[in-house]
């Protein structure tokens, strides 16, 4: 009789396992497929019933793991979300740690480094992020994007000056969203220009990265 309950148990827990595999395929060629035709298409012009036909799966069961096309397609970019969420916090000073590595050769080569492999890992998802996603809950990602940038200068620069008294750090409020809102819009030309390749737009960023710089540096007077 035990020998019998063991053998049901572990049955059932296979069942489970095979289920939740099963699950995770059937999402993962929803959301593939999805990538493809908002890719393709674009998220308004790309319909429930086209990922539908897509995947293979049919629409009714595309509900039970997904409520809306915009869920499908945050599920998208969800990878590269993930991503830009781990550098953004990255960027955020430990106040007793804080030196002068974002004007270092090493901190522009670093950053030019990530930046690069953002860009070429996941060029079609920025462009779905950065042109493609009115209407979605991702529309304000841009604006929260450069908001944030924003932030992220006035905490480095606020830092730096209780470290480095001597420095000049009375930056306008506008020129730091001027300066973020540049960054982005590099990025945006990168990804959407098919012409730009890996080299050029690595010289690209490093010029820029080099004359931010050496401007950030004149205007704090380091």
């Amino acid at each position: 009789m035990v020998r019998f309950f063991c053998e049901q148990n572990r049955k059932t827990s296979v069942n489970k396992i095979a289920m939740k595999i099963l699950k995770e395929e059937i999402r993962s060629r929803i959301v593939m497929a999805a990538r493809n035709e908002f890719i393709k298409n674009g998220f308004k012009k790309t319909s429930m019933r086209t990922i539908s036909a897509k995947s293979g799966i049919v629409l009714g069961n595309i509900y039970n793991y997904f409520k809306t096309k915009d869920d499908i397609f945050y599920a998208v970019l969800k990878p590269l979300l993930a991503v830009l969420h781990e550098r953004m916090a990255s960027y955020h000073i430990e106040k007793d740690k804080i030196d002068k590595v974002g004007f270092s050769m090493q901190g522009q080569k670093d950053l030019l480094r990530e930046t690069l492999k953002i860009i070429f890992l996941y060029k079609e998802e920025l462009k779905l992020l950065l042109f493609e996603s009115k209407d979605t809950s991702l529309e304000v990602f841009r604006e929260n994007f450069i908001d944030e940038q924003v932030a992220i200068s006035k905490e480095y620069i606020d830092h730096m000056q209780k470290v480095y008294p001597q420095l000049q750090t009375n930056v306008s409020p506008l020129f730091f969203r001027i300066s973020s809102f540049i960054w982005v819009t590099i990025i945006e030309e990168i990804v959407s220009n098919a012409e730009i390749g890996k080299e050029e737009a690595k010289q690209t960023l490093s010029e820029y990265i080099r004359y931010n710089t050496t401007g950030w540096q004149a205007l704090i007077n380091q």
